[in-house]
């Protein structure tokens, strides 16, 4: 049985091994292995991720089949009509079955006061761009992120409604 559902931190061992698989599949060539190391040893450590979903206002969803965590979505709201999609990943295996419109989907509805939506890629992430793009957001923006010495260059997103 395949479902979308919130994930809560027994779920952070999972979210973390899937975050390892999609962010280097996503960002090899992209980024630095710097980057990409912090990413998975820090920001998307299991205990990371579980001090966060002990936090109920930042939604963790996850796309399970068969108990599996095949993709998952964070976000918030960070102000009173605006959302923040922080992250969206789909395992690369399980890519364009339609579990990103999903996640995307559950995202949307669980912020209902929400007039907009908001979120970063990276430059260069052509899959992610034209997954967003499909779904109505429109990148007009650009900004950078630093991590550490090294500069991320992003396009912002944004979705109205």
């Amino acid at each position: 049985m395949a479902e979308v559902a919130r994930l809560d931190e027994n779920d952070a061992e999972d979210v973390h091994e899937l975050l390892q698989v999609t962010w280097a599949d996503t960002y090899r060539g992209l980024l630095s292995d710097s980057v990409i190391g912090t990413a998975s040893s820090v920001w998307h450590s299991a205990e990371t991720l579980r001090r966060q979903m002990k936090n109920r206002d930042i939604l963790f969803a996850g796309y399970k089949e068969d108990r599996k965590l095949l993709g998952m979505a964070r976000a918030a709201m960070i102000d009173d009509k605006t959302a923040r999609i922080f992250q969206l990943y789909v395992l690369p295996a399980s890519q364009r079955q339609g579990i990103g419109t999903k996640l995307m989907d559950y995202s949307v509805s669980h912020f209902a006061s929400a007039r907009s939506f908001i979120l970063d890629v990276a430059k260069g992430n052509e899959k992610g761009l034209s997954f967003y793009a499909r779904y109505g957001f429109v990148f007009l923006k650009e900004t950078t992120m630093r991590v550490g010495q090294e500069e991320i260059q992003n396009l912002e997103g944004t979705l109205e409604r």
